[in-house]
């Protein structure tokens, strides 16, 4: 097969990235939980995930494509939450990630992703029966911090939009420690304003423009878990809708306007010592069960953090 035939085949099947991010957070609390920071408190970490697919749903149906492989996507990341008051926290993280192939020819890219920022508050926990209701929500704001290629997938290194996402969360705790609950969020994505051509095709229709409109994204998780001072254990259920966009086609290359939807199932375990106090690890771990446009994952994760007081005494997570 001639090169320019190769690069060919290799750019017809490359499927869409997964467009929406999974927020796997290196601190000890993320923004889909009921952790809380105490006030003036700050829990620091730095933390490393890891996603894997060699077969992915092209519109429904799922594939494998040996002119790409695996696809590998690595985040190592820093960050922190800040307790401004007991039910009110503010999160920022910074990933950089690095993408990979194991077939074909393409390289992958290395750079730093997007700027993540969440405000979470704590409405209020009434105790009803033998445990407490707790209800939260979650404002999220993402921006590129680097000119990566977005137009790339799926070894980009993210999506190139900004976000703005509202997330409301409800949890019932019991006395003795375990607990279940519901999330619900929409993500604003904006167009990404400049990609790398002038010139597109989607839907049928021609577009002499840079600027590619993205449908913005739904998502829910249901949760079911038990945690005390010392540990967290958590399983979750997520289903993720993208609000319009149309399928990859056959012989056509994965686009940022193209209808991604997921559900995965993931495992998470927190452990907080007792000595040095302040200091915990995170893991997580989980896989894609359905898809469309959307790589058949496997994922874990792992961090390492510590809580420390800035303007009052050190307190545990709640």
């Amino acid at each position: 097969m001639n090169k320019n035939l190769q690069t060919f085949f290799i750019k017809s099947f490359l499927p869409l990235f997964l467009s929406t991010l999974i927020f796997i957070s290196s601190n000890a609390q993320t923004p889909t939980d009921m952790q809380f920071v105490a006030a003036g408190n700050v829990c620091a970490g730095v933390g490393y995930s890891y996603n894997s697919w060699s077969k992915y749903w092209e519109g429904t149906r799922l594939i494998s494509n040996q002119n790409i492989g695996t696809v590998t996507t690595q985040k190592y990341s820093a960050g922190f939450a800040l307790g401004i008051t007991d039910y009110l926290n503010v999160m920022v993280k910074v990933p950089y990630a690095i993408t990979s192939a194991s077939g074909g020819t393409l390289n992958g890219q290395t750079d730093l992703e997007d700027l993540y920022l969440h405000v979470k508050a704590k409405y209020c926990e009434p105790k009803i029966g033998k445990g407490k209701l707790k209800l939260a929500g979650d404002l999220g704001f993402s921006t590129p911090l680097a000119h990566y290629l977005v137009d790339f997938a799926p070894l980009n290194c993210g999506n190139g939009t900004t976000n703005l996402s509202f997330r409301q969360i409800v949890h019932y705790h019991f006395e003795k420690g375990f607990y279940f609950g519901a999330k619900a969020n929409y993500t604003y994505r904006s167009n990404i304003p400049n990609i790398h051509r002038d010139f597109y095709y989607d839907n049928g229709s021609g577009y002499y423009s840079d600027e590619v409109f993205v449908p913005n994204v739904f998502d829910w998780i249901g949760t079911v878990g038990f945690a005390n001072d010392h540990l967290l254990a958590e399983l979750d259920y997520m289903s993720a809708n993208t609000l319009g966009g149309t399928d990859i086609y056959t012989w056509e290359p994965g686009f940022s306007t193209n209808n991604v939807d997921y559900t995965n199932i993931s495992g998470r375990f927190d452990y907080f010592f007792n000595k040095p106090d302040g200091l915990n690890i995170i893991a997580t771990a989980g896989y894609t069960l359905s898809g469309r446009n959307a790589g058949q994952s496997m994922f874990a994760s792992v961090g390492v953090n510590y809580l420390f007081a800035l303007w009052h005494k050190k307190e545990a997570v709640n």
